[in-house]
């Protein structure tokens, strides 16, 4: 899929289960510079980008120059299942931020969750977000939750701090009652 009129962006959807080598590295070095991450932390950010299902990035020329990595996840959230489109790593390569490209990509990335076969539907994305990010995916429709999460990290389950945000993908409202991701965040 391309965009045409913002700068050719060419949007991929593609599953961590066929990524080769070389893809796995272009989106480690992506990370890298997005995040700014330093050597002692890139081996569990490399750990973290493939325990993502699936990705939507956009290249231009070729380069990739954004991704969002989508986690399928089961959680618990007060006692009910639900199936999780968790949204993490979202990264721009720095020379090509403020372009749009990441609202694009997110764009695609929602109608791709909407559209899975009833086999496979999702009740809510889901995402962490730092406080600058706040607003950014508010007008994009998440709405921030007040449920307490509990994350695995480090072999110890953590109460997790950051905010986390949800967007109803099944028409069913968010449940009360603590949040149990099953596992490390995304």
């Amino acid at each position: 899929m391309t965009f045409p009129g913002q700068n050719q962006l060419q949007i991929i959807i593609q599953t961590t289960a066929s990524f080769g080598k070389d893809l796995e590295n272009e989106i480690n070095h992506l990370d890298y510079l997005a995040f700014a991450i330093n050597d002692d932390k890139a081996e569990d950010f490399n750990d973290w980008a493939m325990s993502s299902t699936w990705y939507v990035m956009g290249r231009l020329g070729g380069k990739l120059v954004s991704q969002i990595g989508i986690v399928d996840r089961t959680v618990r959230v007060g006692g009910q299942s639900l199936s999780i489109a968790g949204i993490g790593g979202v990264a721009t390569h720095p020379q090509f931020r403020r372009r749009g490209f990441t609202g694009m990509l997110l764009q695609t990335a929602l109608e791709q969750m909407r559209q899975r076969g009833s086999g496979n539907s999702y009740d809510f994305a889901m995402l962490f977000c730092s406080d600058p990010m706040l607003p950014y995916y508010t007008k994009r429709g998440f709405s921030e939750v007040p449920n307490p999460v509990h994350i695995l990290e480090a072999g110890q389950w953590i109460l997790f701090e950051d905010h986390r945000m949800v967007l109803p993908l099944s028409g069913k409202p968010w449940p009360e009652g603590e949040v149990d991701v099953s596992g490390r965040s995304w």
